[in-house]
């Protein structure tokens, strides 16, 4: 091994002092202050069931397929895996907190109810209505691409929007911004996609909202 190979960069330790002296302790906070009711806030309205491929990772989009495989496996999941893929997709589906809720908390290892729900409920889903999060953590597959490489072979294409091949994100995303679009008009850190949302045209708008409307309802076949 080289010299100093070993060693922890500064960035590390400071995200792990952070996580532990700071958000952990806001989290418990918030759930100290905020429960019971905490427990049963869905602000969006959000009633869709969990699909099936949660529990198989059985799906033709190879990022909720590796994450959702790896957290069934392994008890254990990225920050990113679980908020940005598994998290996010989640929210664009307008899958009910309450089975979202429940499915961190018993397939994670390190998911304590105190810290899973401020995290699940809140940051991830949205559901508290903006306590925990200013704006809802969702995207379109460009994010995912960015963040990952999943992309590059997966069955779908995370340029396309309409079509067979799309990458179903991309037109949930449009969709559940169209969808829940009073919830964030007040809101100034959603101006700019709000603002190309308005700028979409209605022809465009309906056949995205056509085709997320379909994924939502086939969600075991995607």
């Amino acid at each position: 091994m080289k010299k100093n190979e070993d060693k922890i960069d500064v960035s590390q330790v400071e995200g792990f002092v952070r996580q532990i002296l700071g958000w952990r302790e806001y989290v418990r906070g918030i759930y100290w202050k905020e429960m019971p009711d905490y427990s049963k806030m869905n602000t969006l309205e959000n009633h869709n069931k969990l699909p099936e491929f949660y529990w198989t990772g059985k799906t033709k989009m190879k990022c909720l397929q590796h994450a959702i495989s790896q957290s069934l496996t392994e008890a254990y999941a990225h920050h990113i895996q679980r908020l940005m893929i598994i998290g996010n997709f989640s929210l664009l589906t307008q899958i009910h907190p309450d089975e979202v809720d429940a499915w961190y908390l018993g397939v994670y290892i390190d998911a304590i109810e105190w810290v899973e729900m401020p995290n699940t409920r809140g940051m991830s889903q949205y559901a508290d209505g903006g306590i925990i999060a200013t704006k809802p953590y969702v995207s379109s597959g460009n994010y995912i691409d960015k963040m990952s490489n999943y992309c590059g072979d997966c069955h779908y294409n995370v340029k396309d929007k309409l079509g067979e091949k799309a990458c179903p994100f991309n037109s949930l995303y449009w969709n559940f911004l169209d969808d829940k679009i009073e919830h964030f008009q007040d809101n100034h850190r959603m101006n700019m996609m709000l603002a190309l949302l308005n700028k979409m045209k209605p022809n465009e708008l309906a056949n995205i909202k056509e085709k997320a409307q379909h994924i939502m309802e086939n969600l075991d076949e995607y």
